[in-house]
């Protein structure tokens, strides 16, 4: 569950382009490690799940569904996304 209120931002790295989709990498300072992967993070709106993180670039992969339905259909490289992490238990909203 997201707040709705954006307190990070990232930057597109990198996009690889798959038969069924993409994979997104997005550079970011959110304070995440190897133990986080499989959370979900709105990203622009979008919620995605956390597949790898590295170096502070994230990467994700987006369905061909979820880039047809969403901003990501024009993204590329350099372009900024909006990033909210998920609410924690007892978090004030």
């Amino acid at each position: 569950m997201f707040n709705g209120i954006i307190f990070n931002q990232g930057i597109v790295r990198k996009i690889n382009r798959r038969k069924e989709g993409i994979n997104i990498f997005i550079k970011s300072n959110l304070k995440l490690t190897k133990k986080d992967i499989g959370i979900s993070i709105s990203c622009d709106g979008v919620c995605l799940t956390l597949i790898n993180i590295n170096n502070k670039i994230m990467e994700f992969y987006l369905s061909k569904e979820t880039i047809r339905r969403s901003k990501f259909n024009n993204i590329k490289p350099k372009d900024h996304v909006n990033l909210e992490l998920p609410l924690k238990f007892s978090q004030k909203i």
